[in-house]
Protein backbone atom coordinates (compact mmCIF):
# COMPACT_ATOMS: atom_id res chain seq x y z
CA UNK A 1 0.00 0.00 0.00
CA UNK A 2 1.46 3.43 -1.08
CA UNK A 3 1.49 6.10 1.88
CA UNK A 4 -1.12 8.78 0.97
CA UNK A 5 0.41 12.52 -0.18
CA UNK A 6 -0.83 13.78 3.26
CA UNK A 7 1.46 11.27 4.95
CA UNK A 8 4.78 12.52 3.22
CA UNK A 9 4.38 16.10 3.56
CA UNK A 10 4.01 15.24 7.48
CA UNK A 11 6.75 13.21 7.63
CA UNK A 12 8.92 15.89 5.50
CA UNK A 13 6.73 18.95 7.77
CA UNK A 14 8.59 16.52 10.51
CA UNK A 15 11.88 16.98 9.87
CA UNK A 16 11.80 20.55 8.83
CA UNK A 17 10.71 21.62 11.94
CA UNK A 18 13.47 18.64 13.51
CA UNK A 19 15.90 20.75 11.54
CA UNK A 20 14.65 24.14 12.53
CA UNK A 21 14.46 23.38 16.40
CA UNK A 22 17.89 22.40 15.89
CA UNK A 23 19.31 25.15 14.20
CA UNK A 24 17.65 27.36 17.01
CA UNK A 25 19.39 25.36 19.32
CA UNK A 26 22.36 25.74 18.06
CA UNK A 27 21.93 29.38 17.34
CA UNK A 28 21.02 29.88 21.60
CA UNK A 29 24.00 27.72 22.29
CA UNK A 30 26.53 30.12 20.47
CA UNK A 31 24.65 33.10 21.75
CA UNK A 32 24.58 32.26 25.03
CA UNK A 33 28.48 31.48 25.30
CA UNK A 34 29.45 34.48 23.44
CA UNK A 35 27.85 36.47 26.09
CA UNK A 36 29.35 34.38 28.42
CA UNK A 37 32.47 35.66 26.96
CA UNK A 38 31.82 39.59 26.22
CA UNK A 39 28.26 40.55 27.25
CA UNK A 40 26.42 42.56 24.78
CA UNK A 41 28.28 40.40 21.63
CA UNK A 42 25.70 40.10 18.92
CA UNK A 43 29.05 39.82 16.01
CA UNK A 44 32.18 38.78 15.76
CA UNK A 45 34.25 39.53 12.80
CA UNK A 46 37.29 36.99 12.14
CA UNK A 47 39.55 38.82 9.83
CA UNK A 48 42.92 36.48 8.76
CA UNK A 49 46.04 38.50 8.43
CA UNK A 50 49.10 37.12 7.30
CA UNK A 51 52.51 38.26 8.05
CA UNK A 52 56.25 37.50 6.94
CA UNK A 53 58.37 37.72 10.19
CA UNK A 54 61.81 36.86 9.72
CA UNK A 55 60.81 35.07 5.93
CA UNK A 56 58.05 32.47 8.00
CA UNK A 57 55.28 32.96 6.56
CA UNK A 58 52.41 32.96 9.67
CA UNK A 59 48.60 33.85 9.14
CA UNK A 60 46.99 35.24 12.70
CA UNK A 61 42.91 36.31 12.71
CA UNK A 62 41.82 39.40 13.96
CA UNK A 63 38.96 38.88 15.80
CA UNK A 64 36.02 42.16 17.03
CA UNK A 65 33.32 41.56 18.77
CA UNK A 66 30.71 43.93 18.26
CA UNK A 67 27.16 45.00 19.53
CA UNK A 68 24.01 44.62 17.08
CA UNK A 69 24.36 47.73 16.07
CA UNK A 70 28.01 47.35 15.20
CA UNK A 71 29.40 49.26 18.38
CA UNK A 72 32.99 47.72 19.16
CA UNK A 73 32.93 45.95 22.24
CA UNK A 74 35.50 45.97 24.99
CA UNK A 75 37.18 42.96 25.92
CA UNK A 76 40.09 40.99 26.91
CA UNK A 77 43.14 39.16 24.93
CA UNK A 78 41.13 36.05 26.21
CA UNK A 79 37.44 36.93 25.02
CA UNK A 80 39.01 37.86 21.75
CA UNK A 81 40.90 34.21 21.98
CA UNK A 82 37.80 32.39 23.21
CA UNK A 83 35.76 33.44 20.78
CA UNK A 84 37.49 32.61 17.87
CA UNK A 85 37.79 29.25 19.16
CA UNK A 86 34.42 28.96 19.99
CA UNK A 87 33.56 29.57 16.26
CA UNK A 88 36.33 28.02 14.73
CA UNK A 89 34.92 24.82 16.43
CA UNK A 90 30.88 25.61 15.88
CA UNK A 91 31.95 25.76 11.82
CA UNK A 92 35.06 23.47 11.31
CA UNK A 93 33.71 23.46 7.71
CA UNK A 94 34.22 26.78 7.06
CA UNK A 95 37.34 28.28 5.06
CA UNK A 96 39.43 30.42 7.54
CA UNK A 97 41.41 31.75 5.17
CA UNK A 98 38.60 34.17 4.30
CA UNK A 99 37.58 36.82 6.21
CA UNK A 100 33.79 36.14 8.04
CA UNK A 101 31.56 37.73 10.00
CA UNK A 102 28.79 35.57 12.46
CA UNK A 103 26.14 36.85 14.14
CA UNK A 104 24.92 35.29 16.87
CA UNK A 105 21.28 36.98 16.18
CA UNK A 106 20.58 34.77 13.17
CA UNK A 107 23.18 31.95 13.95
CA UNK A 108 24.92 32.73 10.74
CA UNK A 109 28.45 32.66 9.26
CA UNK A 110 28.76 34.81 6.63
CA UNK A 111 31.86 34.45 4.84
CA UNK A 112 32.95 38.05 3.61
CA UNK A 113 35.57 37.37 0.72
CA UNK A 114 35.59 40.26 -0.86
CA UNK A 115 34.77 41.06 -4.69
CA UNK A 116 34.13 43.64 -6.96
CA UNK A 117 31.19 44.08 -10.02
CA UNK A 118 32.29 42.19 -12.92
CA UNK A 119 32.07 45.47 -15.51
CA UNK A 120 34.57 46.92 -13.33
CA UNK A 121 37.36 44.55 -14.75
CA UNK A 122 38.71 44.46 -11.48
CA UNK A 123 38.13 40.57 -10.64
CA UNK A 124 37.61 37.42 -13.28
CA UNK A 125 34.08 36.82 -14.17
CA UNK A 126 32.32 33.98 -12.09
CA UNK A 127 29.58 33.25 -14.59
CA UNK A 128 31.61 32.96 -17.82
Amino acid sequence: MKPQRTQLHTAAALRGGQAGRKHVEFRNHLAAELHRIAPGTVRVYLTPVYTDPADVPTRRTLVSLATLTGQAIEADVEAHRAARRLLVDAFPAADWTHPHIYRADTGRLLDQVPTAPAPLGLAPEVNQ
